[in-house]
């Protein structure tokens, strides 16, 4: 039976991570000549596609907002962290009243899982979902009977601050570079699928693409797969021990 390349999720894969993997299949491509592979025209259109995310990631390394965002995001999980943390702890109140308040504002957490494992924009939305619910009367009722109010106005403040530094890198990104992190990415993904494709066809339909290449290709991708693996396993252990 012949074998045919392997699928992978590239949109799971971090974007350190992703750039990583398509230049390991990248030098595959190289390795074995697009030119005689017959996926030349693609190839030309993955590279620049390629190019240019490197460009986005390189800017996102180098610029000077990065160790900001970086430390305000430990404030930010420290802040989020000690809260839940707080009331995880007050479903154990002796009163029974407030044991149940804490387990109705745990319950909503719950609901939103290890959100420190998100991208950093879809953690700040995840926050802004919490901090909405909490704002409903009955989670509202809660928040005041175990006086955790203090808690949600300095997650609102930390929450904000690095969704302006967010905002700020955004408005450096636009004026350094053309390109950002997440089109780039989808752009690189086109092309590396349609090559993966046209390959797989010309495998199948007897064509040019052989063996030790694909068996080179899936290698590759069976790494990568592996530590989506591991990374999907440290996030459902993460959410377990909550």
């Amino acid at each position: 039976m012949k074998e045919i390349i392997t699928r992978i999720n590239l949109h799971s894969l971090k974007s350190e991570t992703h750039v990583q993997f398509n230049e390991n299949a990248n030098s595959v491509f190289v390795k074995y000549n697009p030119q005689a592979l017959g996926i030349k025209a693609l190839y030309d259109l993955y590279k620049t596609a390629f190019d240019n995310e490197i460009e986005a990631l390189d800017f996102i390394r180098k610029s000077e907002l990065t160790a900001k965002i970086s430390a305000q995001d430990h404030r930010r999980d420290i802040i989020y962290r000690g809260f839940a943390d707080t009331v995880k702890g007050a479903m154990r109140h002796f009163d029974q009243e407030h044991a149940e308040a804490a387990e109705l504002l745990y319950g909503i957490i719950r609901h939103y899982g290890n959100i420190a494992q998100k991208t950093l924009d879809d953690e700040t939305a995840a926050i802004n979902d919490i901090l909405r619910e909490f704002n409903q009367p009955a989670a509202a009722a809660a928040v005041t009977l175990l006086n955790l109010q203090a808690w949600l106005d300095r997650l609102v403040e930390e929450n904000d601050l690095l969704a302006a530094l967010m905002s700020e890198r955004y408005a450096e990104t636009a004026e350094r570079t053309p390109f950002r992190m997440k089109p780039a990415r989808a752009e690189t993904d086109k092309y590396y699928h349609a090559i993966v494709n046209q390959l797989e066809n010309q495998w199948l339909a007897g064509g040019v693409t052989g063996e030790a290449f694909i068996r080179e290709l899936n290698a590759v991708i069976d790494r990568y797969k592996h530590i989506l693996a591991q990374e999907k396993g440290e996030r459902k252990k993460s959410e377990i021990n909550e």
